[in-house]
């Protein structure tokens, strides 16, 4: 039997060590840099990279929550383990590298935050001989215990070597290379007094609110035996580069943002506010710059559609891409990756550094995959109804259709008191935002008995839907309430709703609403622009309205139909419907015209491009309610003058 040899280690210093390391080209994406999926072990260049979910240190599941200290609303973790106030996700892991150098093996923990070098410990365990029944049982210092482990490391302030940077994020410490050509090592990170909150190394199955079942149950069972990775010394020592395999399904994947809120790393319990309201205001509770996404790889090739979905107040990102006839009806029927953003927490709303986190998230799913961004739908249940409305609304050009789940729009819709309700966090009222809709179709799913959001702000939404002409589908189901769906798991009419959704380009009518008051340019959040409109300034106060027709290229407008219907079918359970289809077109005689209205608008920019207005005498006939500049983007400016009808000739 071997001797267990427990070292609590500091590191040489390093500008003395010759690296054995063979020089190699440069990293490839995602092996330690950028974007990841929550899980991995990447070899990179003979360093052995794991990358952990983000968010989910919450140590044990002891049972034992005190309602005084649980997060985030009603999503509260499997692990109910806390933190000291301020100290909170000061011992969640984001990376674990080791690396050797001469004779050492230097491990690297990073942290998602670290304010104080004394608060976290990080502890390894390396099973050198590759035998579960020789050595092993509790580790120094950190309470926990594993099966086999022959030698420990354990990095913290007070150390001699170990090296701690509060700005990095890292503990660093070595100890001395094992001999063995093989080994498995483990890896825990701790609170100050020993209380382990994060286990490395547990693939990229994980599962619950926050990715961390499997690690709260091992971490209340005393015992991680389970999570280890097997080490090929030769594979370090000769500079391998080698990245893990991600198979289709549910996993977490983490991308690295530009903006930050709070304190800029990390989260917070309670939560820092955002815009208003009474009662359940906008919350943001995690801070830092790797922010966590749910994502569905669908068993297909690509190039796949996209939907995101978007939770529910007080839900997580599991919360709809966890559904097996979700996934089912979205992911494998449609071929989407299904994307889940957190928006920076349960309340967010979806506004401002919450819609910042929702368009990062969609943007990073575009980088990482082979997808075809003319079959993007957005859709959101609930709270994440209100955000599939207003971010669509206000990002027409970007999305294919909407899909919405019992949206909120606003308490008081379809009452004489319908306005911007004071009682939620809701940032605007979809309800004044439909018209910038023309080219998304939209399927929506009320239910009359729901408690939440009430029936009369369902017909409210299905009447100013109605009102535009727009092809759209709305059902109201009799004896639902508000979770139905997402309890029946049933969603099969609004998936054949969206199955031909597809992007528009450059339509010859542009119908836009803006309301400078949505945008938080802190967060680069500005919705100017609209297709082939940009720089939309308003004159006054309030939103400004453009209604602009391009002839210039063409085309043709859709002329639609009302529909109908009803079914005693549990989908997933009976309704009544109504809608617009599109049954026909009226063509535009290509010519170097635009015509529209514009109100309370100061000045705007047109694509001369994309309008195919560009090298020609353009022609115009707009109807403002004062002065107004209209710039085209090859340099000429028309300048209307005053209220009213306005034609003439650009040259």
């Amino acid at each position: 039997m071997r001797t267990r040899v427990v070292l609590v280690s500091g590191l040489l210093a390093l500008a003395s060590i010759s690296a054995t390391k063979v020089a190699a080209e440069a990293d490839p994406g995602g092996c330690d840099t950028g974007s990841w999926i929550g899980g991995t072990t990447n070899l990179c260049h003979g360093d052995l990279v794991y990358r952990d979910y983000i968010y989910d240190d919450y140590g044990a599941n002891t049972g034992l929550l005190a309602s005084s200290t649980a997060p985030l609303g009603s999503i509260t973790p499997t692990g109910d383990i806390r933190y000291p106030q301020g100290e909170e996700d000061t011992a969640d892991l984001r990376q674990l590298r080791l690396s050797v150098q001469g004779n050492r093996l230097v491990v690297t923990f990073t942290l998602n935050a670290l304010y104080d070098a004394g608060s976290t410990i990080g502890a390894i365990a390396i099973d050198t001989d590759n035998n579960s029944s020789t050595g092993g049982g509790t580790w120094p210092t950190v309470h926990i215990a594993s099966a086999g482990w022959d030698v420990a490391g354990v990095f913290r302030q007070g150390t001699p070597g170990v090296s701690i940077d509060t700005t990095a994020n890292t503990i660093t410490g070595s100890i001395p290379l094992p001999s063995d050509s093989t080994w498995r090592v483990q890896a825990v990170t701790a609170q100050s007094d020993g209380t382990v909150m994060n286990a490395a190394f547990r693939g990229i199955d994980e599962s619950g609110p926050w990715f961390e079942d499997s690690q709260a149950a091992a971490l209340q069972s005393g015992d991680i035996s389970a999570f280890g990775y097997q080490v090929a010394v030769a594979d370090l020592t000769s500079g391998v580069t080698r990245q893990a395999a991600v198979t289709p399904g549910m996993h977490e994947r983490v991308y690295h943002s530009a903006y930050t809120v709070g304190t800029g790393e990390g989260m917070s319990y309670q939560g820092v506010p955002g815009r208003g309201n009474l009662l359940l205001g906008q919350q943001f509770h995690f801070f830092g710059p790797y922010q966590p996404y749910a994502i569905y790889l669908p068993d297909q090739s690509g190039p796949h559609g996209l939907q995101l979905a978007l939770h529910g107040a007080g839900s997580s990102i599991t919360s709809l891409v966890q559904q097996p006839g979700f996934r089912q009806q979205f992911g494998e029927l449609r071929n989407r990756i299904l994307v889940t953003p957190l928006g920076l927490g349960p309340g967010g709303w979806y506004t401002g550094p919450s819609e910042r986190d929702v368009i990062d998230a969609l943007n990073d799913a575009e980088q990482a995959y082979e997808v075809n961004r003319d079959q993007e739908i957005m859709s959101g249940y609930s709270m994440g109804g209100y955000g599939a409305y207003i971010i669509a609304e206000q990002n027409p050009d970007r999305f294919a259709g909407i899909i919405d789940w019992v949206g909120y729009s606003d308490c008081l819709n379809g009452t004489p008191l319908a306005g911007d309700c004071p009682l939620f966090g809701a940032d605007g009222n979809p309800l004044d935002y439909v018209r910038n809709l023309r080219w998304v179709p939209t399927g929506m799913l009320y239910s009359a008995a729901d408690e939440i959001v009430h029936v009369t702000t369902a017909i409210a939404m299905q009447q100013a839907f109605a009102a535009t002409g727009y092809p759209y589908q709305w059902w109201l189901h009799p004896i639902a309430e508000h979770n139905t769906y997402a309890l029946l798991d049933n969603w099969q009419k609004e998936s054949a709703y969206s199955a031909n959704m597809t992007l528009v380009h450059n339509p010859p009518r542009v119908t836009y609403r803006y309301n400078p008051m949505l945008d938080d340019a802190d967060y680069g959040v500005v919705h100017d622009h609209a297709y082939w409109m940009s720089q939309v300034r308003t004159a006054g106060a309030g939103v400004g309205d453009i209604d602009l027709t391009t002839a210039g290229c063409g085309g043709s407008l859709p002329t639609t139909t009302a529909t109908s219907g009803a079914s005693l079918a549990l989908d997933p359970v009976p309704w009544t419907s109504t809608g617009a289809e599109v049954t026909g077109n009226t063509p535009i005689t290509p010519a170097p015209r635009l015509t529209g209205t514009l109100t309370n608008v100061a000045s705007l920019t047109v694509d001369s491009t994309a309008t195919c207005l560009r090298d020609t005498a353009i022609s115009y006939d707009i109807t403002t309610d004062g002065t107004a500049t209209l710039t085209f983007s090859d340099g000429r400016t028309v300048h209307l003058a005053g209220a009213g009808e306005h034609t003439g000739t650009v040259n």
